[in-house]
């Protein structure tokens, strides 16, 4: 390859590096957003269920899960949730590693060659 192109090549590879962090970012702040929202909502519809005079577990608190037999499903939920999450973590760690091989693979050609 002549010079003209190894610049070339390594500018496109810097480009792409570039475009792949910024979307890295908008997904990793979108979720971030929509897991603030999830829990921004799931507060809300604690505090319009959770009603004075059904006390029966210290401050009310355990007594809103259980009330009429919603324990169940709140519990799926939250299990659905956190299994979601995990999902998401555990691709997004895929993803970087195997970019770091395919980095790593494609950093040792970017190097000039000696001019010993």
């Amino acid at each position: 390859m002549t010079g003209k192109t190894e610049t070339r090549m390594r500018e496109i590879r810097c480009r792409t590096r570039q475009y792949r962090k910024r979307y890295e970012a908008r997904l990793f702040s979108c979720l971030t957003l929509c897991s603030l929202f999830l829990l921004a909502g799931i507060g809300v519809l604690f505090r319009s269920v959770q009603a004075p005079g059904i006390v029966s577990v210290a401050k009310g608190y355990g007594a809103v899960m259980l009330r009429d037999g919603a324990g169940a499903y709140v519990v799926i939920g939250i299990v659905a949730f956190v299994i979601g999450e995990t999902v998401t973590i555990l691709c997004i760690r895929l993803k970087n590693r195997s970019a770091n091989r395919t980095g790593s693979a494609e950093e040792p050609a970017n190097r000039p060659p000696n001019g010993d």
